[in-house]
């Protein structure tokens, strides 16, 4: 069975330089065998943004947020993926807020026993981090991935991470630049490579 990425994409434009960045990585997975989707992070309906923290996710064997609106749905479907990734530009030092009204809904993919013990669905599953800054990479970048390292830790979830500095050219013309197109497709060969896809020159 082909492997799925799903990409939760938190660029609020639709021709933005993030958008046409993760569509090479798109490429160069359907290069592999390995299949893409798309979460528009920027489109969900959502009835309260983010999590409200109602603790009702918690109560029950289920792993879903229990706010019925098209983020918990959309959320819900994450388990069904093989790697999950965050493909956001850098907002003040963090993702943008649509995308991560999505990180915050993922409290619903994950329970803690009294003891301390954590399950959750997405043990096993690859998190990516695909983020581009328009300055330069230790004033915002780093801090991003830190911070998604340490979740990819916590839920028992191999990282990989592409991260564009300078990434501030005009909207959709970062594709076109060598050196990111060049970053973008390695992150894809990485990516298929974790998930056991063929590599791009393979019959």
């Amino acid at each position: 069975m082909s492997k799925t990425v799903v990409f939760i994409q938190g660029s609020p434009r639709e021709n933005g330089n993030t958008r046409a960045l993760a569509a090479l990585v798109m490429e160069t997975l359907a290069q592999s065998g390995v299949a893409s989707a798309e979460i528009d992070a920027t489109r969900l309906q959502c009835s309260h943004p983010g999590c409200i923290a109602c603790g009702r996710c918690q109560e029950g064997p289920e792993f879903r947020c229990h706010v019925d609106d098209g983020l918990a749905r959309a959320v819900a479907t994450l388990p069904d993926y093989d790697a999950v990734v965050l493909s956001t530009p850098v907002f003040w030092l963090g993702p943008t807020a649509q995308a991560k009204m999505c990180v915050d809904r993922m409290a619903s993919l994950v329970k803690c026993s009294d003891a301390g013990a954590l399950a959750t669905p997405l043990r096993g599953k690859i998190l990516g981090l695909f983020a581009t800054g328009a300055t330069e990479r230790d004033e915002n970048l780093d801090i991003l991935e830190r911070q998604y390292r340490v979740m990819a830790e916590y839920l028992g979830m191999p990282f990989v991470s592409a991260l564009f500095p300078f990434c501030g050219v005009p909207a959709g013309q970062a594709a076109a630049d060598p050196e990111f197109a060049t970053v973008a497709r390695d992150f894809g060969v990485r990516l298929a490579g974790m998930l056991g896809g063929r590599k791009c020159c393979d019959p």
